[in-house]
Parts: structure tokens; sequence; C-alpha cells
């Protein structure tokens, strides 16, 4: 997000508020939904699927110039995501016998965190991969159009990615339209990596689609009956 819309933390926080709430808001109505239909998860979990996919899909259109559009793109996919994360362990403690309810919901969490961070890993990755091939091209690009000697691009390009202003500046031919400039390469850099991120992402929401598909109805299993009534 700083590499996005700047150090500013109010400013940064007014932007991500938006899919946080989205994220609360995902979990409350499908959680209600669940009650309110007796049991139809397919349908909730479903519409919730294509909610994700479509917010993160569309995602790939977000710039460091369209925060507004960032923000109603990602409300969207986070209500999906909301709706998928906790939801599907009420239906499943619902589904679930008393006897083994801990134990189900407890391997579904471990299940859950364990993809969490395998997808985390393998995303962030695609991102680092994707960066490393385009930032020199475009940076180093954008720096010799402004006016930087060639032999210095190197040194320049290094510099900036280790965020050292003091060697940034000492490169020589170096001015303040070219660190500007260099800036803004580095920010288009951020743009097609995530696009690249978002585009995977859509294909997780794809299979995510295809498998609320396979849901049925928990109907049978809302009879409103209290395993053990603590007083």
């Amino acid at each position: 997000m700083q590499q996005f819309f700047g150090p500013d933390a109010y400013h940064i926080a007014r932007i991500i508020v938006a899919f946080g709430f989205a994220f609360l808001i995902g979990i409350f109505a499908v959680g209600w939904g669940i009650d309110l239909t007796r049991g139809h998860i397919r349908e909730l979990l479903l519409i919730s699927a294509c909610l994700m996919t479509a917010g993160i899909g569309g995602m790939i259109q977000a710039t460091q110039f369209t925060p507004n559009l960032a923000i109603g793109l990602s409300f969207i996919g986070m209500l999906g995501n909301g709706a998928l994360y906790v939801p599907p362990i009420i239906a499943l403690m619902i589904v679930s016998g008393d006897e083994v309810i801990g134990t189900v919901v407890g391997l579904a969490l471990a299940v859950r965190f364990l993809a969490g961070q395998a997808g985390y890993a393998l995303l962030y990755n695609i991102l680092m991969n994707k960066l490393t091939a385009v930032i020199p091209t475009l940076v180093g690009g954008a720096v010799a159009e402004a006016g930087l000697p060639l032999p210095e691009i190197p040194a320049f390009i290094q510099a900036l990615l280790a965020q050292n202003t003091t060697a940034i500046l000492a490169v020589p031919g170096v001015t303040v339209a070219i660190v500007g400039d260099a800036v803004q390469a580095v920010d288009a850099s951020y743009v097609q990596g995530f696009r690249l991120v978002y585009l995977v992402s859509v294909g997780f929401g794809g299979a995510a689609i295809i498998s609320c598909l396979f849901l049925g109805n928990i109907r049978k299993y809302m009879t409103e009956r209290v395993a053990v009534d603590i007083h």
C-alpha cells in the first residue's frame, strides 16, 4: 500500500478500512443467511466465491492512480472472502457429531491455515519473480530516457532497490527528475507484478466456485438441539 499510495499512514488506513469492514460483513451476512435459508450453503457460498473472484479479478485494472477503484473492487472481493472464511466452519460444526466436533473443527482450521501459508508463499514468490524480471527493464528505460548515463544505470537500480538514499544521490548524473521517473517506473513494475498475482488468484477463485457446486443442503442437521446445556 505504501508503494502505491504514499507513506501517509492515515491515508492508507482510509483505503484499507473498506475491505476490513467488507470482510466482517461477509462473515455476518452468510452466517445469518445459513439460518435464514435453513441450510442452503451451496447457494450462499457459491455467490460468495463469485464475489471474491470478481473483486480480485477486477483488481487487475487497479493502479497507483486509481485508489477509488481499488477500494471498490477490494470491498467486493473481501465480501466474498469473509463469507468463505468463517461460515464454512459454522456449517462443519452443524453437521458434525457431538463426539467429533472438536476434532473436525480443529482439522478444518489447521488445513485452512496451512493452505493460507502455502498460498501466501506461492503468490509472494510469483510477485518477486515478476518484479525481478520487469524492474531492471522499466526503471532502466525510464532513467536512461531521463538522461542518466548508461554506465551508471546498474548502480542506480541497485541503490534504488536497496532504498539507500545516500548511494542514489552519489551516482554521477542523478537529478531529482531522474529519481522521480525511477520511482514511477518502480510503481509501474509493481502494478505488473500484482496483476500476475491477481490472475493466479482468479484461478484459485475458479476452483472455489467449482467446489461450491458440490455442496449439499444441511437443513436436516439444523435441529436446534443443544448437545450440552450449560447454566
